[in-house]
């Protein structure tokens, strides 16, 4: 992918973010249900302290969300707290694009832009964010409570199907329709908030004064592969199906190597 051009939120958008909350409230009822076990989040922050690359909707949604934000402030606090507010945001997003120790994998030697003593998103953090632990096994470096197979007892089942499938159904509902410009994209997170910020210009700065890696993004939905997608998720033949459908390719490793 080359540059990226200043994205909007529409009307339909704003009804899909809904939507989305919908499926984020399924997975917040798991974690207050996994937070009254022993196998509960002990909030240490350590699962933030990555690069996170999700699909452009959901940087839309956060996006929009921090704009609504910003508007609270704007009437409740004023014009330059408000201003402030959005320019921390979009300085911290901006620092994160200079990342040396960034690897699309994730690896960073940085914490999230997002996190401040804890995470400034919490309410409409990304859906992996929510399934770590949850839904999911933790790492080695998660400080979480064991069980006697030295991993935590997360939740399964039919429900967590039907709402990783219906995530994935919202990413695809995003993409349909949408003007030229790399909405359908699987693309570093602050890069993709960023977009919803900055003008053109702006961006066109930032692509010649960042490195490239930053800006390699994996086009469709359906390329969007996290380990609670693949656990939970539609298959890799559907996944697949609905690559060729779009005329476009799958990119993610497992199923490369797979076929090797």
């Amino acid at each position: 992918m080359k540059d990226i051009q200043r994205h909007s939120v529409t009307t339909s958008d704003i009804a899909i973010f809904g939507q989305l909350d919908m499926v984020y409230n399924h997975l917040r009822y798991v974690e207050a249900q996994q937070n009254e076990t022993k196998y509960a989040c002990k909030g240490s922050g350590r699962c933030c302290k990555i690069g996170l690359r999700v699909h452009m909707m959901e940087c839309a949604n956060i996006a929009y969300r921090i704009r609504h934000q910003y508007y609270l402030y704007l009437e409740d606090k004023g014009n330059k707290f408000a201003d402030d507010y959005l320019a921390s945001v979009i300085q911290k997003l901006t620092d994160a694009m200079h990342d040396d120790s960034w690897d699309p994998d994730g690896t960073t030697d940085r914490m999230c832009a997002f996190y401040d003593n804890g995470c400034t998103i919490y309410g409409y953090r990304p859906m992996v964010c929510r399934t770590f632990g949850s839904i999911t096994h933790v790492d080695d470096f998660c400080p979480r409570e064991r069980n006697e197979s030295g991993n935590i007892d997360f939740y399964s089942g039919k429900p967590i199907e039907e709402a990783v499938k219906a995530f994935q159904d919202l990413l695809c509902k995003f993409s349909e329709d949408k003007p030229e410009g790399n909405y359908d994209m699987v693309i570093y997170m602050p890069l993709g908030v960023l977009s919803f910020f900055l003008p053109s210009e702006q961006l066109e700065e930032l692509y010649q004064q960042t490195d490239e890696k930053f800006w390699q993004g994996n086009e469709g939905w359906f390329n969007y592969r996290t380990y609670f997608t693949k656990k939970y998720g539609y298959s890799d033949d559907e996944l697949t199906a609905s690559a060729k459908a779009a005329g476009l390719d799958i990119v993610f490793e497992d199923l490369l190597n797979e076929s090797r």
